[in-house]
């Protein structure tokens, strides 16, 4: 049988955790060095602003199965083992669903970030206390002149000190609907929606990911992928292991698997996401 992609490994920053939860503490960023002779011909200092707390507390999972020890003792033809892959099945899609929430949710529903708000938002504050915001969600349909208006905005984001973030946009996330509208923005030598037979600058640089466990047809977004990396992160507290027991009155063979994990964002400033209506 073929395996099923794991999108959680592709999208997020996977690691181990052996705590009850984890606690990502952010931090603001340092301006420019200064020419000796203006510091005062001495080091100049400067001090880092405390950025937004992030905390990531793992939830707990279950499912099981219930087989009588006749289909047990009596199976001839793979059941049971049908049956207990139905278990690894619901264990891959429960983390397939999750993994996506964030984006599912990334304008709004109740899951937030750090900062108070969804994943892509108009008005995410720089830090805390601050009044400086930066807009990552919008309404644009899928297509090159927004690709690349899209980058444009991304590229000139700053930091808490003014300093310009350096975004790299180079990926697109997309649902099964809207996947031949990103490849031919991505992968087309000549430029699309134009008949001035311009070459396409996407070529080549922009990756395309294909969701399909994301819910809304018209929405996408653009990430830089090592961003991405860095502040998307997944804890596996408890990976999904089989067990079994037999039952001693009542003859039936259980199988169980139990996993906790948690997920979220530290920073969103690694995407931009558009919501047509």
């Amino acid at each position: 049988m073929k395996a099923h992609k794991d999108y959680v490994n592709t999208i997020y920053n996977v690691e181990g955790s052996k705590k009850a939860q984890e606690t990502n503490l952010g931090m603001g960023n340092i301006g420019l060095m200064e020419e000796w002779e203006q510091s005062g011909s001495q080091v100049a200092y400067e001090d880092v602003n405390k950025g937004f707390t992030s905390t990531y507390r793992h939830r707990k999972y279950s499912k099981g199965l219930k087989v009588e020890r006749e289909l047990v003792e009596d199976d001839q033809y793979g059941e049971i083992k049908k049956r207990v892959r139905l278990l690894t099945t619901s264990v891959h899609r429960t983390r397939q669903v999750h993994a996506a929430s964030p984006f599912n949710f990334a304008f709004g529903g109740g899951m937030v970030g750090p900062d108070g708000k969804p994943l892509c938002a108009t008005d995410h504050p720089i830090a805390p206390g601050s009044t400086d915001t930066f807009k990552n969600a919008g309404n644009k349909e899928l297509n090159a002149t927004s690709v690349e208006e899209t980058r444009a905005e991304m590229r000139r984001w700053t930091d808490d000190k003014g300093n310009l973030l350096v975004v790299e946009p180079d990926t697109l996330i997309v649902p099964g609907e809207l996947r031949k509208a990103a490849l031919v923005i991505a992968d087309t030598e000549k430029e699309p929606d134009t008949n001035e037979n311009n070459i396409n600058i996407w070529k080549g640089s922009l990756n395309v990911i294909e969701w399909p466990f994301l819910t809304d047809p018209k929405a996408w977004f653009m990430v830089d992928s090592e961003r991405m990396k860095s502040f998307l992160n997944w804890y596996d507290r408890r990976k999904a292991k089989l067990e079994s027991e037999n039952i001693f009155d009542t003859e039936v063979a259980k199988y169980k698997t139990v996993v906790r994990f948690s997920y979220g964002w530290d920073d969103p400033s690694f995407i931009y996401g558009h919501k047509p209506s």
